[in-house]
């Protein structure tokens, strides 16, 4: 009668804070100068020291994200699965097949703790987890489809 009663804690958010959030997230990297655009993260080889360079180069970075388009580039999956202060994450989870049965492997990626989940794509919590974010340019188109996208109610 007065004993613990199983209840769920779960905060649900409408859409649109989620995408206002998403923007001032954004907007808040950029104004720091730690939101860095590239035509693309193609690496030419999976090796880790090419990014453990790059990320070395960085001043005052001590985690990285990657932001890339779907699908994620397989070298670059490998060259950062090592490193536990470079994540990698895809643009949105909309990555289906052409006949839209599913999704592609792409957005199921190795995290730092070796375990395999479907991300819900970039997200404010990694942006401001992550100290530098590193996006490609198809990441950031398909970040502004998604904010243009009407919501469906």
């Amino acid at each position: 009668m007065h004993g613990p009663k199983p209840r769920s804690h779960a905060i649900k958010l409408n859409k649109k804070v989620r995408r206002l959030g998403l923007k001032i997230a954004l907007s808040a990297r950029a104004a720091e100068g730690k939101l860095h655009v590239f035509e693309d993260l193609e690496v030419p080889t999976h090796k880790t020291k090419n990014i453990v360079n790059y990320v070395n180069q960085m001043e005052n970075t001590k985690k990285v994200l990657l932001v890339d388009g779907c699908p994620i580039n397989d070298n670059l999956k490998l060259a950062t699965q090592n490193l536990h202060y470079v994540n990698v994450l895809p643009s949105i989870v909309s990555c289906v097949n052409s006949d839209n049965t599913g999704l592609k492997s792409c957005c199921v990626i190795a995290l730092i703790s070796c375990l395999c989940v479907i991300l819900l794509g970039l997200n404010v919590y990694s942006i401001l987890l992550h100290d530098t974010i590193v996006m490609s340019r198809d990441a950031v188109g398909r970040i502004v489809e998604r904010m243009r996208t009407p919501i469906n109610r």
